[in-house]
């Protein structure tokens, strides 16, 4: 199966990807429980990574594309830069894999800070993925990840904890 990226509407995310769903469409929107401080309180808030932006995983005909493009809140497929639609890369497919999670939003890794300064992934999404990280900053409790997606490098921001 191919995956395609699909932008839709602001803040319509998880409701056009219900609507595709219900008309049997693959669709991945992945999500993360993040940690807002507000008013002196943090308080958890789950939302989208890629706000504006769903992927397909299903092979695309003629049939397919305007059904999804008559979605109410669907602006349109992401295109290459040669006009077709872009579908990703095999590894690129990866990392939408890792982050849809199974479904469940991604929650913070545990990140372990020895006496020297070092800092190691205990648990949680990263683990695997330590390499990609750009900054982290664990007194906000945020790890920018790179991404590449559709040929482009896109930084990302999941949620941490250091313990």
């Amino acid at each position: 199966m191919s995956m395609y990226v699909l932008q839709v509407k602001p803040g319509t995310d998880l409701h056009v990807a219900v609507q595709l769903r219900k008309k049997g469409h693959l669709v991945r929107c992945p999500q993360r429980t993040m940690d807002i401080r507000k008013d002196g309180a943090w308080n958890s808030r789950t939302e989208p990574i890629f706000p504006g932006y769903l992927f397909v995983e299903e092979e695309i005909d003629r049939k397919r594309y305007d059904n999804i493009c008559q979605t109410d809140g669907v602006v349109g497929f992401l295109r290459s830069s040669g006009g077709a639609i872009g579908k990703l890369k095999p590894h690129e497919e990866a990392y939408i894999q890792w982050l849809w999670n199974y479904g469940k939003p991604i929650t913070a890794s545990r990140i372990y800070t020895t006496f020297h300064g070092d800092k190691m992934v205990l648990s949680g999404v990263l683990r695997n993925y330590w390499n990609q990280v750009v900054k982290l900053d664990l007194r906000q409790r945020r790890a920018r990840v790179r991404v590449p997606i559709c040929g482009h490098e896109y930084t990302i921001t999941l949620p941490v904890i250091g313990i």
